[in-house]
């Protein structure tokens, strides 16, 4: 089975249950958008919980963030965590629709919750790695790295939301605003806030 047909697959299951959710989008419908037998379906992903799960794996950017942390930071706070928010908030909206899934059937597949649950930890442990890093290069002072990563990654979800499900509150607050306005402050808190201090 080739690629194309693979993501035919995956696309075709992610647009069904964001419609009718997991229980109503049948494997025998998501073969049928995506135009192949079902049986082909039921051979390369098992079930319809394979095909998630094949979509969430397909759709991670734990790896893309992670070369990007490896190879582009300058070790600058601001140029850095500026670069990272970009592809960060990229990705985000490349997954809405998963995301959003994830959200609408919160609860009843344990699964699909720890795997939606568990791109965002990879997130803030990288970026927990990030700033440990600028304390040892004596780029910041010490603070908490992991108050900071949990900080900065709740702030960046939140910014998500706003844009994927309060658009017109969120129509004058383009990304570069945000990043000139919030990680500027965020920055600020790293640099001198006394309750980022470690103890």
């Amino acid at each position: 089975m080739t690629q194309s047909t693979q993501d035919r697959i995956i696309n075709a299951a992610i647009e069904l249950v964001k419609e009718k959710g997991f229980v109503g989008a049948t494997t025998r419908e998501i073969a049928k958008r995506a135009q192949v037998n079902e049986v082909t379906l039921f051979r390369h992903f098992g079930n319809k919980k394979g095909i998630i799960e094949a979509a969430i794996e397909k759709l991670s950017f734990v790896n893309s963030l992670s070369v990007s942390l490896s190879e582009d930071v300058v070790w600058d706070l601001t140029k850095d965590l500026s670069m990272i928010v970009k592809i960060y908030q990229t990705k985000l909206e490349e997954k809405r629709d998963l995301i959003l899934i994830s959200f609408k059937e919160a609860g009843r597949f344990p699964e699909l919750d720890q795997m939606i649950s568990g791109l965002p930890m990879k997130y803030k442990e990288m970026i927990m790695d990030y700033f440990q890093t600028m304390i040892q290069k004596g780029k910041v002072p010490p603070f908490n790295v992991e108050i900071a990563a949990t900080n900065f990654l709740f702030l960046n979800f939140g910014y998500f939301m706003l844009k994927s499900r309060l658009n017109p509150l969120a129509e004058d607050m383009s990304l570069d605003k945000f990043i000139n306005q919030n990680v500027a402050q965020f920055i600020d808190s790293l640099q001198g806030e006394p309750s980022m201090n470690s103890d």
